[in-house]
């Protein structure tokens, strides 16, 4: 049952990851690319890695899709007329990337690096909940909240920004 999860999950991601990829529409593009970090989540949470699931909810796809939709927002003067097709090469494009997965996952595989991390990890081990929140509370808790610091930051500054923007103007 575990394998049909991993499986539906890392395919879902795919057909995600190349809608994201291949979609017209930036806002489109972003609740896609949005999609595939929360499947990768997933992923994460159905082997046993739970705390990495959680992070890659909370960081990643939460600060990824606010500071995505906040430079659509900020960026006002978008013909969304003419923002052109991006399905002019789709042949191409998913052979490339479809290449690229191939390079990077034998260079994963045949690395010392990698080798020493998976036996240093024991993926099948079980976590609950209490252990999840403890550990993000005790060592985790400084770098989420510099993370979110960082975050408001980039935001106040995108909007400062803005205001000098509209004022030359």
């Amino acid at each position: 049952m575990i394998e049909v999860l991993i499986y539906l999950f890392c395919l879902l991601s795919i057909g995600t990851a190349l809608t994201t990829c291949l979609s017209s529409k930036i806002i489109r593009s972003t609740f896609f690319f949005g999609i595939t970090l929360f499947l990768i989540a997933f992923i994460f949470i159905v082997v046993g890695s739970n705390l990495l699931g959680v992070v890659q909810i909370l960081l990643y796809t939460g600060g990824t899709l606010i500071l995505f939709l906040f430079s659509i927002f900020l960026t006002g003067d978008w013909d969304y007329n003419n923002l052109g097709e991006t399905f002019h090469k789709p042949v191409s494009s998913v052979l490339i990337a479809f290449f690229f997965f191939l390079t990077t996952s034998y260079l994963i595989t045949t690395s010392e690096i990698f080798i020493k991390l998976e036996d240093k990890f024991n993926i099948n081990k079980i976590v609950s909940t209490q252990d999840i929140s403890v550990s993000l509370f005790n060592d985790w808790i400084f770098i989420l909240e510099l993370s979110s610091i960082l975050l408001l930051a980039t935001i106040v500054g995108c909007l400062t920004l803005l205001k000098f923007r509209k004022e030359i103007d």
